[in-house]
């Protein structure tokens, strides 16, 4: 199969990043295209399916494959308020699949007018050797550590006031899995997370999470078995749980052991990948199938 990915010139999606290379390695043929000319491409060499990593870039692409059979896919990050509604509504009618991350984002498609059957929720992967229980670790006191997102940080440090056995981390963007597997804990509790990026290289290193079930933390973490909900901001709450987890290694380790379970079941990229491979055949087979023939209801 020949797959073009269309993407603006900085993609925000990991999809755009990562699912290319994992493509390539399933034995797909890959091609970049931007915007540009993006006609002319396909008229020229015409792919089995177009992938969209944005919404302008699905709207560029539908346009340049309308009168043509390719079929295009259209992959969305977390949906920006700034982005308008009929935008979303255009290329959700007219493009064979909308793929979102999170079932919270397949609702607000909904709601936005997409119908649920041209919906799929493929998730974002994270690397299973990369991020794993085995390896080095970072160096760290005697004290737990709890390492932190962002956005929710300055909650988790109220939480924790109280607590000097405890060091709060916010490594943002410098997250490695030898910091992960030094952590006692991580906490997402942001207002919002479409990804949940942070919270599966946890899972993926054996490390419990504590998370606010919003986006694609609700999806990811299970309560209970591979990590903690939240459900509310109050950070007395989130101080009460996470002492009763700092408290239990044992449960710790339980939990830690169920999440990189349930990330090499349910989020590898290698399954990501292939996820996407059938929702491209079944989009070329939804383009390529022949019209149904009109109904008389002349009662002749």
């Amino acid at each position: 199969m020949r797959i073009a990915l269309v993407s603006a010139e900085h993609p925000r999606h990991p999809h755009a990043d990562e699912l290319p290379r994992r493509l390539i390695a399933l034995g797909h043929r890959v091609t970049r295209l931007g915007h540009s000319g993006l006609g002319r491409e396909l008229a020229t060499d015409p792919p089995d399916v177009v992938h969209a990593h944005s919404w302008l870039s699905g709207l560029a692409a539908l346009s340049a494959a309308q009168h043509t059979d390719i079929p295009v896919v259209q992959t969305c990050d977390g949906l920006d308020a700034s982005e308008h509604r009929l935008v979303k509504r255009v290329v959700g009618r007219t493009a064979a699949r909308i793929v979102v991350a999170c079932q919270d984002d397949a609702a607000e498609l909904v709601s936005s007018g997409v119908r649920r059957s041209r919906i799929a929720v493929v998730p974002v992967g994270v690397d299973t050797k990369v991020f794993s229980p085995e390896g080095p670790v970072a160096r760290r006191s005697e004290r737990h550590r709890v390492i932190v997102a962002d956005d929710g940080a300055d909650l988790v440090r109220a939480a924790l006031r109280g607590a000097p056995e405890t060091e709060v981390l916010v490594p943002g963007d410098r997250v490695t899995p030898e910091l992960l597997r030094s952590a006692d804990a991580v906490v997402c509790v942001p207002r919002r997370d479409s990804l949940g990026r942070l919270a599966l290289a946890a899972m993926a290193c054996g490390v419990p999470v504590v998370a606010q079930p919003v986006g694609a933390l609700a999806d990811v973490v299970v309560d209970g078995i591979t990590g903690v909900h939240v459900p509310t901001r109050d950070p007395r709450f989130l101080a009460q749980v996470l002492r009763n987890l700092l408290a239990d290694p044992v449960r710790r380790c339980t939990l830690g052991v169920a999440g990189r379970d349930r990330v090499e079941c349910r989020y590898s990229w290698e399954r990501v990948a292939e996820e996407m491979v059938r929702i491209y055949a079944r989009s070329s087979v939804q383009c390529a199938a022949p019209p149904l023939p009109a109904t008389d209801h002349s009662g002749q």
